[in-house]
């Protein structure tokens, strides 16, 4: 290892393309080209850089935006370093969109989430109608305002009347016998007249039940 390449490793950085001459090192990292020499130890952006072109003084001038690297073309030989500026026009294009490209969002973390919230009680609210019972109770019956029947007259029987004349005429006939007849056997006036009476009576009755 020489003493320019040493100068390199120094840094930490690792070299993507390296090249080195009699009078310098030249190397590409991930992000700068770097120029080693007697000097001290040179970088400039890959993203940056815009032209490379000769120079004065026979100088090589790498342009880049707010600076410029000068490399003396005696330090390499000539065709190597061609073919090493050749090369960098890739790393200098993935060095450009790198830089342009914005960098990932990291993912929000998810927030927890909450429990819903009970619902709020409505200011307005429409009566729900009553409900209706499933079983209908029949109205009770109201009292009858009219007059309760009058009881059937009985019917009289038609035999009554003539029973009851019948009786009077019998024990009037008994009577009558007794009064018409006063010397008669006592035993057959009572006869008589208990049978006559209890004739009666018998006829009375039954025109009293046949009512």
């Amino acid at each position: 290892m020489g003493k320019y390449e040493e100068a390199f490793s120094r840094l930490g950085e690792r070299a993507l393309a390296r090249l080195e001459g009699p009078g310098g090192f030249l190397a590409v990292t991930e992000a700068h080209l770097v120029f080693v020499d007697e000097d001290g130890v040179r970088r400039l952006e890959l993203a940056r850089i815009r032209r490379v072109g000769r120079g004065e003084g026979g100088l090589l001038l790498v342009q880049g935006e707010g600076g410029s690297l000068e490399i003396p073309l005696k330090a390499f030989p000539l065709e190597e370093l061609k073919a090493f500026l050749e090369g960098l026009k890739p790393h200098v294009a993935r060095a450009r969109k790198a830089t342009s490209a914005p960098p990932p969002t990291p993912p929000t973390p998810s927030e927890p989430s909450s429990p819903p919230e009970p619902p709020k009680p409505a200011i307005w609210e429409e009566e729900a109608p009553p409900r209706r019972a499933s079983v209908e109770l029949a109205p009770e019956p109201e009292p009858s305002r009219e007059a309760p029947l009058s009881e059937a007259p009985k019917r009289r029987n038609p035999l009554a009347l003539p029973l009851r004349v019948l009786a009077l005429l019998t024990l009037g006939y008994a009577l009558a016998f007794v009064a018409l007849n006063p010397g008669a056997d006592p035993w057959a006036l009572g006869g008589v007249v208990l049978g006559g009476l209890g004739l009666a009576l018998t006829e009375w009755a039954l025109a009293t039940s046949s009512r």
